[in-house]
């Protein structure tokens, strides 16, 4: 009898620890200079450690991280450290789930701007978001993101500002060419735009 209680008693420690911790903004800070030296690799294997012991976390920094794993694993394409098929297969399982994009600039519609949000009427009428996220050289486009709002959005309020930007993943589009020029196409549903204090 003790022996089975000891097994059980280990066996909710590991089932705690596995899905009751929570990202905290530490384990956060912790991708960030992976992602500024652009070691993808780094990046999303912190990422993927960080995703797999916070399954009931659905905090912006989950959220964030989340967006890390995908956008460091398209950057591992870039580099030839990842197949298209296996960023394919490790992107797609989080349709579905929420992300939170790092805050950029926001910028004219008329701006072709690289790394900041812009707004712009799409095919049926309806205003969203748009960024074309690239790397530091800006030779290749990690990810354009498409934003569909949620609630009404004044772009003229945010020109110029900070503005962060999330919601639920609702497809993720690979280049069909498997070339390095692009590698990504994110379109987020019931999406939200935050301006960021300071700016």
């Amino acid at each position: 009898m003790a022996r089975i209680t000891l097994t059980l008693l280990i066996a909710l420690t590991i089932a705690v620890s596995s899905f009751g911790q929570t990202i905290t903004y530490e384990d956060f800070k912790e991708v960030i200079p992976f992602l500024q030296r652009e070691d993808f690799k780094s990046a999303y294997e912190k990422t993927e450690r960080l995703l797999k012991t916070t399954d009931n976390d659905n905090s912006d920094l989950r959220g964030i991280v989340t967006y890390m794993n995908i956008f460091s694993a398209a950057g591992m394409v870039t580099l030839d450290q990842m197949s298209y098929k296996k960023f394919e297969k490790v992107s797609k399982k989080f349709i579905g789930q929420y992300l939170v994009m790092s805050a950029h600039i926001c910028v004219d519609s008329s701006s072709m701007a690289y790394n900041a949000i812009q707004f712009q009427t799409n095919e049926s009428g309806k205003l969203e978001g748009m960024s074309v996220i690239v790397n530091n050289k800006k030779t290749s486009i990690l990810c354009f993101e498409y934003f569909e709002y949620a609630d009404k959005i004044n772009p003229s309020e945010m020109i110029d500002k900070n503005v962060r930007c999330g919601g639920t993943l609702k497809s993720i589009e690979i280049n069909p060419n498997k070339s390095k020029i692009w590698v990504a196409k994110l379109r987020i549903s019931n999406a939200f735009a935050r301006l960021m204090t300071p700016l």
